[in-house]
């Protein structure tokens, strides 16, 4: 899905927008090489955009700028501990570096882990790749200006405070409009409980996430160890946990007839501990590379989808 220069111009002064609160129209005129009245075209369609994202965009003479500059995307990176922050930097870097590679085709989930994994994307140049994702989190919106990237956002409904789309278009068949795959997904979650499975806050995000999975040739899901043993505000999972199919531990045998999609769970050891002391370990045989664990599982196709909600 290739993109004009309008495009990629007013990518470019949207993150502007969001990063520094304001942007001047005579200074944007001189660095594209476009008229005034250029600018404000894309001022016009800028602030369609962030409406749909529940940001609105101030107009006065000589620029534009964010109601309440930055304040939306400010909350979106508080909440976390350093040593959270530290272990997500770690983990989404290690993801991009070992397992995103040119050509490929990307499912991105949302949330700040998968925000650092876009970050890391563009870090990293990274090139090449065809990502579809219902997230609107600064460093997604970012790869909009990669040159190499080819970028599909899904619509949908915005949910404003997780940056992110739900209900979108086309059910499981969402990503036929633009490529045929096969996806590597790059999921994260809430909560991750060792009797339960993987855990969100919001049920309106579980069903992408099975659209997703359902997508996907394989699946990496991104936890930092904070996430283990705890359980979501609202408690939901959303791929029959009961039948514990993200912990289906073992390499399938030749003649195994099932099918399944591979999966790599990715998390963090903390300092003073080892691999063999992280929760997981006790359902799972952990393969540590520096502060970095991963367990290597698979997902029967055959199990169940259907979201449970636990009672409180």
């Amino acid at each position: 899905m290739p993109r004009g220069e309008k495009e990629k111009r007013q990518q470019t002064i949207l993150m502007r927008l969001l990063r520094d609160g304001r942007v001047n129209t005579h200074d944007l005129s001189t660095e594209f090489g476009i008229t005034d009245v250029a600018i404000r075209g894309d001022f016009d369609d800028i602030g369609v955009l962030l409406k749909s994202r529940g940001l609105f965009m101030n107009r006065f003479y000589g620029g534009a700028e964010l109601i309440q500059p930055g304040q939306h995307y400010r909350g979106f990176y508080e909440g976390h501990s350093e040593i959270e922050v530290e272990a997500i930097q770690l983990l989404s870097e290690y993801v991009v570096r070992h397992f995103v590679h040119w050509d490929d085709s990307l499912l991105l989930d949302t949330g700040r882990t998968v925000d650092r994994v876009a970050q890391h994307i563009i870090t990293q140049k990274k090139s090449g790749l065809r990502i579809i994702t219902n997230s609107y989190t600064p460093h997604i919106l970012e790869l909009y200006t990669q040159g190499e990237i080819e970028l599909v956002q899904l619509g949908g409904v915005p949910l404003p405070r997780a940056f992110c789309f739900v209900k979108c278009p086309g059910g499981d068949a969402f990503y036929q409009p633009y490529w045929t795959g096969p996806f590597k997904v790059i999921l994260t979650g809430s909560a991750f409980d060792l009797d339960e499975g993987l855990m969100v806050n919001n049920p309106d995000i579980i069903e992408v996430k099975q659209h997703f999975i359902k997508a996907a040739s394989e699946v990496f899901l991104i936890l930092d160890h904070s996430k283990f043993n705890k359980t979501a505000r609202e408690t939901v999972t959303f791929c029959g946990m009961r039948s514990d199919p993200w912990l289906t531990t073992g390499q399938p045998l030749e003649d195994e007839k099932e099918p399944f999609i591979p999966l790599t769970i990715i998390t963090d050891i903390p300092s003073g501990q080892h691999a063999e002391d992280l929760p997981l370990s006790s359902k799972m045989s952990p393969q540590a590379d520096g502060r970095v664990c991963l367990y290597k599982s698979r997902i029967p196709l055959s199990v169940s989808a259907e979201p449970q909600t636990m009672s409180s």
